[in-house]
């Protein structure tokens, strides 16, 4: 499901049965080469759609949890923890943070969520072929953590 009017009044009629929400982390920079940051986001927000398309009645993709680049990453897992707990407090069983941002990774031990990151790819110059190719290459790799995680709670 998206975050859209529609969707959420599919959600709150069969709340129970949705237990997981994905967040995209979309950094954001104005300094020096963007284009590489950029790319991050983007990649990151075509993988959220395909899990929102194949998973819809049992997920919902947020809109995204937007940061800056600059920013120190205790602030960034202290905000994104807030998230995560209101959401379970909420019923959600499972939060998903989904990046392509590697510095994520370094501090994931301090994350109280699913992180899972999956390394950008540039889709500038290429074939839209391939780029859904690649595109399904990696949803094989998410589609095997989500349906575990799903596996776990039961």
């Amino acid at each position: 499901m998206k975050w859209v009017s529609a969707d959420i009044e599919m959600y709150m009629k069969a709340r129970e049965f949705v237990d997981t929400v994905v967040v995209p982390l979309i950094p954001i920079t104005l300094k020096g080469d963007m284009i590489p940051t950029v790319e991050m986001g983007e990649f990151v927000s075509i993988l959220a759609s395909e899990l929102e398309r194949e998973y819809k009645g049992r997920l919902i993709v947020l809109p995204a949890f937007t940061y800056l680049k600059e920013e120190e990453p205790s602030t960034l897992t202290d905000r994104v923890n807030l998230w995560n707990s209101t959401f379970l407090q909420e019923g959600i069983k499972n939060v998903i943070l989904l990046t392509s941002d590697p510095d994520w990774k370094l501090n994931e031990k301090d994350v109280q969520a699913t992180l899972l990151w999956m390394p950008s790819i540039s889709f500038k110059d290429l074939d839209k072929k391939y780029i859904e190719q690649m595109v399904k290459s990696q949803m094989k790799s998410i589609h095997s953590i989500v349906i575990n995680l799903w596996k776990k709670e039961n």
